[in-house]
């Protein structure tokens, strides 16, 4: 019973020492990328703090968004087209997209909108604030700078629209 004990005395340690230098992060870019997932979250928290009149949903991958009319078509899937009226801003209000007659698969989207439109039926009018990973990430992209948060107003069309 005694060398039992000694045993576990002495693999118990080793074990917990084992284990948790397993989850220790080394790869700096990974590193990077965690700690811009939290920047982004506590900017987007804050953007709606001064927006109060925006009430959101947060996805499980950490895009929010909000229905402000909800339609009656179908959910969209990655094959979808994609038919919308949208305007694409910075968290300080600069434009640096927007379409009234856009059409695309989701598939070909930005992450953020693949992971955001299936939650919502077509024809609805939604607010998408979508953390850089699922934007244009650490390089950017024309007007919209590295690490940029985007939101986007978008009503997407019926189908036939």
């Amino acid at each position: 019973m005694k060398m039992k004990k000694l045993l576990l005395l002495i693999l118990f340690p080793l074990a917990i020492w084992s284990l948790s230098s397993c989850t220790k992060v080394s790869d700096p870019a990974i590193t990077t990328a965690i700690q811009q997932a939290a920047t982004d979250d506590a900017a987007i928290k804050a953007y709606l703090t001064v927006h109060p009149e925006i009430t959101n949903v947060k996805d499980t991958l950490g895009c929010y968004y909000q229905v402000i009319t909800t339609g009656a078509g179908a959910y969209p899937t990655t094959s979808t087209v994609i038919k919308a009226s949208y305007t694409g801003t910075l968290l300080d209000g600069t434009v640096f997209d927007s379409s009234t007659n856009f059409s695309a698969t989701l598939s070909s989207l930005i992450y953020g909108w693949q992971i955001v439109l299936p939650h919502v039926p077509i024809g609805s009018k939604i607010i998408m604030l979508i953390p850089s990973i699922y934007g244009y990430g650490t390089s950017g992209y024309g007007k919209v700078p590295a690490n940029a948060i985007l939101r986007f107003d978008v009503d997407l069309s019926p189908p036939g629209a």
